[in-house]
């Protein structure tokens, strides 16, 4: 029974990684903020400093708002970042889905804190 244990988490981990970007959107997001920043320098800091080795990073950009969408090395999607202008104001709205967990998990940490500092005035 114990050599069974790793295999099921080995195959849900699968299962769970391979979310598409779509399917990762219908889950209500993991965290939301608001900052008092601009979208675009936010989402452009995201994106630049959501960067790493093995992590490809691709960001969507429309009118008033910025989709980020960040995949391991596999091309399994880790989470995604929506940020956008927050009621016609000069503050931003981020949402981060993780794959790792939803609302009421501490997924997301990393994300929140890249976001925390993207939104601080240089």
């Amino acid at each position: 029974m114990n050599s069974r244990l790793p295999l099921a988490i080995a195959a849900l981990l699968a299962l769970t990684a391979c979310q598409s970007a779509a399917e990762l959107e219908q889950k209500p997001p993991t965290w939301t903020s608001v900052y008092q920043a601009n979208w675009q320098t936010v989402a452009n800091c995201i994106v630049a400093r959501s960067q790493r080795p093995l992590v490809t990073v691709t960001p969507t950009f429309s009118s008033n708002h910025a989709h980020i969408v960040v995949k391991n090395a596999a091309g399994a999607v880790l989470g995604t970042f929506d940020v956008r202008e927050y009621r016609g104001r000069a503050a931003t709205e981020v949402a981060y889905r993780s794959i790792y967990g939803g609302p009421t998990s501490d997924a997301g940490g990393d994300a929140r804190d890249t976001a925390d500092r993207c939104a601080r005035p240089s």
